[in-house]
């Protein structure tokens, strides 16, 4: 057994398995063997939901990870909270990327990149995503404070502003665009061209930024700014 294993004996009783009672979460930085086998975890939760398991349970997924039960009880408390943790690595990877393009360009061209790398890197994990996406709408974990919607929001509104103010699209309100950002490119929509449709990740992220932007030019957003 492994520094970051301990046995099931040796936490029997001690470790909470119910939602109403999570632990708090540790923002310590994590060691290597525990980072390890926590990302070992997330990983193989992925390739589960990728395979169609759903009802997927933490001592099944320690079975299949090759961990002790109490060792992935030592990382989350609950099912629900590991798939919450594997959607946010996901996105996480997403913005790491994007923040890196808004580095490089920016107006029209960053708006295309941006759409080209986020179909680019949603193929491999839209189906898995639809599986544990929030039920709660994107403006409303926006103005909750929740930080992932606003980091999506601090990438997002900069290319909208910089698109008005460059005239490749209308002043309009900027939350409303990026709430149809945001919509469009759903990993639901994502799931429906790459793997019903059967379209390649090239020609989704064309057609998807194709129709964004008529979105953005039309004069059907009612916070539209009419300057005429």
């Amino acid at each position: 057994m492994g520094q970051d294993e301990v046995s099931d004996n040796d936490v029997r009783g001690a470790v909470s398995t119910s939602p109403s009672t999570p632990r708090p979460v540790r923002h310590r930085k994590l060691r290597a063997d525990t980072e390890r086998t926590r990302n070992r975890l997330l990983d193989v939760l992925g390739d589960m939901l990728q395979s169609g398991e759903e009802n997927i349970s933490l001592p099944a997924l320690a079975k299949r990870a090759g961990v002790s039960t109490a060792t992935a009880y030592r990382h989350f408390d609950h099912a629900s909270e590991i798939r919450q943790a594997f959607y946010e690595r996901t996105l996480e990877t997403l913005l790491l990327e994007l923040r890196r393009l808004s580095q490089s360009y920016r107006g029209a061209e960053l708006y295309q990149r941006i759409c080209e790398t986020w179909v680019e890197l949603g193929a491999d994990w839209a189906r898995t995503a639809t599986l544990i996406r929030s039920p709660v709408g994107f403006v409303e974990r926006l103005r909750s404070g929740d930080g992932m919607a606003t980091d999506f929001m601090n990438i997002f509104a900069p290319v909208i502003q910089q698109m008005i103010d460059d005239g490749t699209i209308p002043d309009q309100e900027i939350e409303y665009a990026v709430l149809m950002w945001v919509t469009l490119f759903d990993e639901r929509v994502f799931a429906d061209l790459l793997d019903t449709f059967g379209w390649s990740t090239a020609t989704a992220a064309r057609t998807l930024s194709a129709s964004l932007m008529s979105v953005l030019k039309s004069r059907g957003n009612p916070f539209q700014v009419d300057n005429r």
